[in-house]
């Protein structure tokens, strides 16, 4: 009698906290290594729309999240390099095949606005167990965070999908890799370009890379940033690159 009373019992408080979930949102919080910002917050229950950005713990602006149910989740958000590119919010689709989408935000000091200055998304294509292609595509948007919150359609003409962006039609450049490549961290070459040893043209190396060539960024300085480089012999090269070279000297 008395263990069918506790399996009765058991039985009541499953059915209560399967009907009658948790009542609480959880707070993403990434910390952000920059001098504009140095936190973001994400709640992932009741404002699925903003991110909230932090200085020293004082609210400063709200930026789309860019999150939206039954499609691309955030995933992470990622610390960038100048106030030109402060961090990078990523979105991931995960249960219908590799899909992410990646959103570079900055903030230009003279007009003190932050900005959406471009939109990038990788995708992976399996023709078989062995043979992959990643595929990398990115859109420079240059538009102002403010107008973004403020307007009911933004979404739609800057949300690129898999095979393009709103016409169907991809808006900028695209890089197809034979291999498993993960774009997260990672910038692509858009034209040929020397190797530096430091961050000044007098140090120009006859090094070079080439238009699609991809590599990680450690640092900026002086319109350069310094780089990290896999050889396909897996030899890592560690230079400084022009900004130009990845399209990463945004004027307004």
């Amino acid at each position: 009698m008395n263990i069918v009373s506790i399996g009765f019992k058991v039985q009541i408080v499953f059915i209560f906290f399967l009907y009658c979930p948790i009542l609480y949102a959880e707070d993403l919080i990434f910390n952000i290594d920059h001098n504009v910002v140095n936190r973001a917050k994400f709640d992932t229950e009741n404002q699925r729309d903003i991110i909230e950005l932090y200085q020293n713990n004082k609210l400063i602006t709200k930026i789309p999240s860019f999150d939206e149910d039954g499609g691309n989740r955030v995933k992470n958000i990622l610390t960038r390099y100048d106030e030109n590119n402060i961090l990078r919010v990523i979105t991931r689709f995960p249960d219908r095949g590799h899909f992410k989408i990646y959103y570079d935000i900055g903030f230009n000091k003279n007009r003190n606005l932050f900005m959406l200055n471009k939109v990038s998304f990788e995708i992976q294509e399996w023709s078989s167990q062995t043979d992959v292609s990643t595929i990398y595509c990115y859109h420079q948007i240059n538009q102002e965070v403010n107008e973004l919150m403020n307007s009911d359609d933004w979404f739609y003409k800057i949300r690129p999908f898999a095979d393009g962006w709103e016409d169907g039609t991809v808006k900028g450049n695209c890089i197809v890799s034979n291999k498993v490549v993960d774009y997260e961290n990672s910038y692509n070459i858009i034209m040929k370009s020397h190797l530096f040893d430091k961050p000044d043209k007098n140090n120009m190396t006859n090094m070079y890379l080439i238009k699609g060539d991809i590599v990680d960024l450690v640092r900026s300085q002086n319109n350069f940033y310094e780089i990290e480089y896999t050889t396909k012999k897996n030899k890592i090269i560690k230079k400084w690159l022009h900004c130009s070279a990845i399209d990463a000297c945004i004027s307004y």
